[in-house]
């Protein structure tokens, strides 16, 4: 005869159940569970990239001579940096804490000490026959003793704006400019990672601000991501393993609102484009913009040696300024349509029993360059480069995700209520004592 209670005898009817499906229960959790941290880990997060390379088909034009460059020299800047009548810089003011050699190839904006501003600015503007289109090549070199990236700051900028700036807080100059910046940004300001911004995380790195003399718009504490205009990483731009500056080109022109920015950091003329639009706004940049390079350094330094600026006017073949770099482009696309054309038709003269081919209507170029527009539109317009659909999926995906995670929440709460009162109970059956 039993005089003592038998625990599994008179287990309660939830216990029982319990006991019975214990095995799947915790199956069924453990996969849950798996399932919350692949969703929160396991998605693949992104990752700050390099400038993508990209057929430069200006750079092509150029070399075709449907584009022709005209040195503006009032606006060069290079060796000899110093007109030994005047004992002044060529075409070029300074201020801050540059320093120059004599008999040497560059000039030091901000060398390796803190709190260091220095700049040059350009004494007369692009002309207006000129700043309708135009590109600016500038020869650098940001280089130090320290070999952790995170220890270094705080970089240069690029300067195209309607007047000769003064020395202040952004990047050396004043912050409540007039037209457009192109700032190389070596110390990271914003604290954590910021997600859905190209090459955010990932320094140096490459911000095109504007501003319309609004002071403060900049700011520092989140590197300017609130208000740029496009970005990329430049993460190799400090002490590059070669000798030769590395090359920032600019290009603009203003009646098809195309806007470039360059990089070139081994001087081997292997150009990557960093930013690229065809919309941008005429009223960003000056009608006729003065050119300014500035460096400063923080608590944190390395040195920025400028080696030259160079300004060209860009002309068509027949002289006058670009219009339309689309309009070029396509030329350029039919000239290649027409060399494919030849190239078939001597082909199919070789091996005449092949069926005729139907020739190319539109180049993959010219097709590439409207799919990216037409991405970047919707993009601008519905945040997702698939459009209306795509931003509609993905409202539906958020929805799905947040009911799932309830769901998740619900169930683990449910199988986390199930075992306390399993405990519970148990602890309730050690202290009984007594006869049935």
């Amino acid at each position: 005869m039993d005089i003592g209670v038998g625990y599994g005898a008179q287990r309660p009817r939830l216990g029982r159940q319990l006991a019975r499906a214990r095995n799947r229960t915790k199956l069924g959790a453990a996969l849950l569970l798996l399932c919350v941290l692949w969703l929160l880990f396991g998605r693949k997060k992104p990752v700050a990239q390099e400038p993508a390379q990209e057929p430069n088909d200006v750079q092509s034009l150029i070399q075709e001579r449907e584009i022709r460059r005209e040195n503006i020299r009032y606006l060069n800047f290079g060796r000899p940096f110093v007109n030994p009548a005047t004992l002044a810089l060529i075409n070029y003011d300074n201020g801050g804490n540059m320093v120059m050699k004599k008999d040497s190839d560059y000039v030091r904006l901000v060398s390796e000490r803190p709190n260091s501003v220095g700049y040059v600015f350009s004494r007369l503007p692009v002309s207006l026959q000129d700043a309708d289109s135009f590109e600016a090549i500038v020869d650098f070199k940001i280089h130090g003793q320290q070999t952790r990236i995170s220890l270094i700051g705080d970089g240069m900028a690029f300067w195209l704006t309607s007047q000769p700036l003064s020395q202040g807080d952004m990047f050396g100059m004043q912050n409540d400019y007039h037209g457009l910046a192109v700032i190389v940004d070596t110390f990271k300001n914003t604290p954590g990672k910021m997600r859905g911004n190209r090459g955010a995380n990932s320094f140096p790195r490459v911000s095109i601000q504007s501003n319309n003399g609004f002071a403060g718009k900049y700011n520092k504490d989140d590197d300017g991501t609130a208000t740029e205009l496009g970005s990329c990483a430049l993460h190799r731009a400090y002490n590059t393993p070669v000798d030769v500056p590395s090359r920032m080109r600019v290009r603009y022109i203003r009646s098809s609102g195309y806007f470039s920015v360059e990089f070139d950091l081994l001087g081997n003329d292997n150009w990557k484009t960093c930013f690229s639009t065809t919309d941008l706004a005429a009223s960003l940049v000056p009608e006729t913009p003065y050119v300014g390079v500035s460096a400063e350094t923080g608590e944190l330094f390395h040195n920025v040696d400028l080696y030259g600026i160079e300004v060209n006017s860009l002309k068509d073949a027949s002289g006058r300024p670009v219009q339309s770099i689309d309009a070029l482009i396509d030329r350029l696309d039919d000239k290649i349509d027409a060399e494919t054309k030849q190239h078939e038709a001597k082909r199919r003269h070789r091996r005449f029993n092949k069926p005729k081919k139907n020739a190319r209507r539109r180049s993959a170029s010219r097709l590439r360059r409207a799919e990216q527009r037409a991405k970047q539109l919707n993009k601008e317009l519905y945040n997702d480069e698939r459009g209306a659909i795509g931003y509609f999926f993905n409202l539906l995906w958020r929805l799905f995700k947040y009911a799932l995670y309830t769901a998740m929440f619900v169930v683990l709460a449910y199988i986390g209520l199930l075992g306390y009162r399993v405990y519970r109970d148990k602890r309730k059956r050690r202290n009984q004592r007594g006869l049935l």
